[in-house]
């Protein structure tokens, strides 16, 4: 009996440190973003490995579409659909998205800029504030803090731009 006892306590303990130590859930994380609640060094290693795991998945789709002379071929309709298919499949994906894209490589911690590293390779996959460039702004070279003044032609003299990547001959 006392065997029992002891094998009993034993897997409850078990039981109760697995609970305990469990990382959250991609649906409890999307409460804590629509709640505004602070984010752990857990919340965002849900959030990555999400959006990690859904641009790996997306990454063979991109290949194909990529690859396409035109966007009329079999091919790229057919790849595009399972990428719509995959993305529907991923109901927290734009809600992470926006939430990588809004903090810094220092606020998300060592650990978790270490698998951004690891997943920026992929195509889909967003990247922290100040992580490198930004993936919706294909065009952005950088940003121009302090424009200088010019003549009076009419262009704006000061305040915060875009610098754009032309052809200037």
């Amino acid at each position: 009996m006392k065997t029992l006892k002891t094998i009993f306590m034993a897997l409850l303990c078990v039981a109760f440190v697995s609970c305990s130590n469990s990382a959250p859930t991609p649906a409890e994380v999307a409460a804590k973003l629509d709640s505004h609640a602070p984010l752990t060094d857990s919340d965002y290693t849900v959030m990555i490995d999400y959006c990690g795991e859904y641009a790996r998945s997306a990454q063979q789709y991109f290949d194909i579409i990529n690859s396409q002379p035109t966007d009329s071929t079999a091919e790229y309709n057919r790849a595009a659909q399972d990428l719509a298919n995959l993305k529907a499949a991923s109901p927290y994906l734009d809600m992470f998205r926006t939430a990588i894209y809004a903090v810094s490589e220092r606020q998300i911690g060592e650990k978790n800029a270490k698998k951004v590293e690891e997943y920026q390779k992929y195509e889909a996959f967003p990247l922290p504030a100040g992580a490198g460039p930004d993936l919706t702004l294909p065009d952005e070279v950088g940003l121009i803090e302090d424009m200088p003044d010019t003549d009076t032609a009419g262009v704006i003299a000061t305040g915060d731009g875009i610098a754009i990547d032309e052809d200037v001959k």
